[in-house]
């Protein structure tokens, strides 16, 4: 019985790092179709914006039929419910990136000053919720404790950032006194936004990963105590 719940489990965790996958790419085009104003590179976010939901609704099958089969408690439960917890938190990602990318899909006329990108630390940001993605991605892979912890001094980062970007976005909206322009760049702010709460969601992804890892680490000193 224990081989057979190791196995579903497996397949469980392979495909939350499938989506994590697909969720990094989703949050990299918007990035981009942003920083380039490209209109195609948004609207191919915002097409496979539905495979991210069919994800998570398949990794919510998937758990919902290893708690019927299974019935599982202590450890076990705790992996499907943190495996469940963060198919959710990466599907709220792929929410931020569809957001991102409808800014400019549906601003036709927008342009961003290349100097206010440089400002914002816009790219920086960016590059940073990236890492963060990419780092807790590797840590459920390899089960690594320090890297889920290390996504926090990252998230850390991408606040900061974000503060100095409402404060420069702010200071120019006061200098320019010009309403078209102050709805342009507070859509822009709301760009920050997404990518922080982003962030927010990697860290809470990072707090599951750290709760599986621990679990099946106490599992394991269990059997060696045997």
């Amino acid at each position: 019985m224990t081989k057979f719940i190791e196995t579903e489990q497996q397949a469980i965790k392979e495909t939350v790092i499938e989506m994590f996958t697909l969720v990094a790419n989703q949050i990299e085009k918007a990035g981009t179709s942003v920083l380039t104003i490209d209109r195609g590179t948004a609207a191919q976010v915002i097409v496979f914006e539905h495979k991210v939901n069919s994800f998570e609704l398949k990794i919510s099958k998937a758990i919902e039929d290893f708690i019927a089969l299974y019935n599982p408690v202590a450890i076990d439960l705790r992996f499907v419910l943190a495996m469940l917890q963060i198919s959710s938190d990466l599907e709220r990602i792929g929410d931020y990136a569809r957001g991102i990318a409808r800014f400019v899909k549906d601003n036709p006329e927008m342009e961003i000053n290349p100097e206010l990108i440089i400002d914002t630390q816009m790219e920086q940001m960016l590059r940073q919720v990236l890492l963060m993605l990419k780092t807790a991605q590797t840590a459920l892979e390899e089960e690594n404790v320090s890297l889920a912890n290390s996504v926090f001094e990252k998230d850390y980062v991408v606040n900061q950032i974000k503060e100095r970007a409402t404060d420069v976005i702010a200071t120019v909206i006061v200098n320019n006194r010009d309403a078209e322009s102050a709805k342009q760049l507070l859509r822009v702010q709301d760009v920050f936004r997404k990518l922080e709460r982003t962030g927010d969601h990697i860290k809470n992804i990072a707090e599951e990963i750290v709760f599986y890892i621990e679990a099946k680490v106490i599992r394991h000193k269990g059997k060696l105590a045997e």
